[in-house]
C-alpha cells in the first residue's frame, strides 16, 4: 500500500499518481500531512487521517503546507520518525527541509561547485539596502515559498527601502539575490534516481517563467553538461526525484535557481511522451527495500 500526502485528492499531479497505482491494483491513501498523531511508547507509533502508516510501503510527500516553526519543525520530525521505523518516504525528510529554505539550498549548490546566481540573506535592513546597492537590480524572495509567489524584482532605490523596512518590520529574513537577465525563459529538469526523465523550457510574459503563473513551455534537450548539473544539483540535497531550475544568462552562463522537492509536471507532461507519473511508480516499486 502507497499513501499520499496531500491536501487535495483532485490535484493533477496526485489523480496522475493514482490511475498509475490503480491500473497495478496497489492500493492506495491519500491524507493531509497536518493530520498527524504521533506517540511514544505505545502503538500505534504515528497515524495520520485514521491510518496506523506503518502500515504502508511507501509514503510519497506531495504537499506540505506553510505553518508556524513550531508546526513545520513537527511535521519533519515525524516524517524523520517514520524513516527511523522502516517505511519509505520519498522524497525523504532531509530533502525536504534543505529544499525548503532557498539559502541553504544555494549554499549546498556552492559548496559542491553548483553555480548560482550572487545572493545575500541578512535579518538587518542596513545590510539588505547594502547589498541592493552593490547588485542594483535584485529579485527579493521569501526565503520559504515556491510557485513564484511573493518573488518582486527590485531596480529602485526607494521601491527597495520599503520592501526591506518591511520585511524587517515583520521580522522576516531578507534574501536578496542578483537578478539575472535571461530573456523571459529558463529551463526546467526533472531528476529521477539517477537520470533526468524529462526537460522543457518555460517561456514567460515577464521575467517570471513559473508555468502556474502562466508560462509557455516547450520541449528541450539538455545538453550534458546541464544533465550533469542536475544530478548533482537533486543529489546534493538528497532528493530522489526532483525539478531543477536552470537559467541561462543572455551571455550564455547556467545558474541553478531552485531544486524543488515537490515538483508538478503538468506542464512538462505536454512536451514529452514519457509517462513521468508510471516512471514515478516505477522508481517506487523498484527500489522498495532499498
Amino acid at each position: 500500500m502507497i499513501g499520499i500526502f496531500t491536501s487535495n485528492e483532485n490535484d493533477w499531479n496526485v489523480r496522475q499518481l493514482k490511475e498509475e497505482m490503480e491500473k497495478r491494483e496497489i492500493q492506495c491513501a491519500c491524507f493531509p500531512i497536518t493530520n498527524f498523531v504521533a506517540r511514544v511508547s505505545e502503538e500505534p507509533r504515528v497515524t495520520c487521517g485514521g491510518y496506523d502508516l506503518k502500515n504502508f510501503d511507501a509514503l510519497l510527500v506531495r504537499w506540505v503546507p506553510r505553518g508556524s516553526a513550531e508546526q513545520t519543525i513537527f511535521r519533519m520530525d515525524v516524517l524523520h520518525r517514520l524513516e527511523n521505523l522502516g517505511i519509505r518516504i520519498i522524497n525523504p525528510a532531509l530533502s525536504i527541509e534543505r529544499s525548503a529554505d532557498k539559502y541553504y539550498t544555494c549554499s549546498l549548490l556552492e559548496d559542491i561547485g553548483i553555480p548560482t546566481p550572487r545572493t545575500i540573506a541578512t535579518e538587518n535592513y542596513g545590510d539588505a539596502m547594502n547589498a541592493f546597492l552593490e547588485l542594483k537590480d535584485v529579485v527579493i524572495k521569501p526565503l520559504f515559498g515556491s510557485l513564484g509567489v511573493g518573488i518582486l524584482r527590485v531596480d529602485d532605490k526607494d521601491l527597495a527601502y520599503r520592501v526591506f523596512r518591511a520585511l524587517e518590520f515583520g521580522r522576516n529574513v531578507c534574501y536578496v539575490q542578483e537578478y539575472i537577465p535571461h530573456n523571459k525563459q529558463d529551463i526546467r529538469a526533472f531528476v529521477l534516481g539517477d537520470e533526468v526523465i524529462a526537460s522543457m523550457k518555460r517561456l514567460g510574459s515577464t521575467w517570471k517563467t513559473n508555468f502556474s503563473r502562466g508560462a509557455r513551455v516547450q520541449a528541450h534537450k539538455l545538453s550534458d553538461e546541464l544533465e550533469e548539473m542536475s544530478l548533482r544539483a537533486a543529489e546534493a540535497l538528497g532528493c530522489e526525484y526532483a525539478g531543477v531550475d536552470i537559467l541561462e544568462s543572455e551571455s550564455g552562463e547556467h545558474y541553478v535557481v531552485e531544486v524543488n522537492t515537490i515538483p508538478g509536471w503538468k506542464g512538462l507532461q505536454s512536451t514529452t511522451k514519457t509517462n513521468i507519473a508510471e516512471k514515478i511508480i516505477d522508481y517506487v516499486l523498484s527500489t522498495r527495500g532499498e
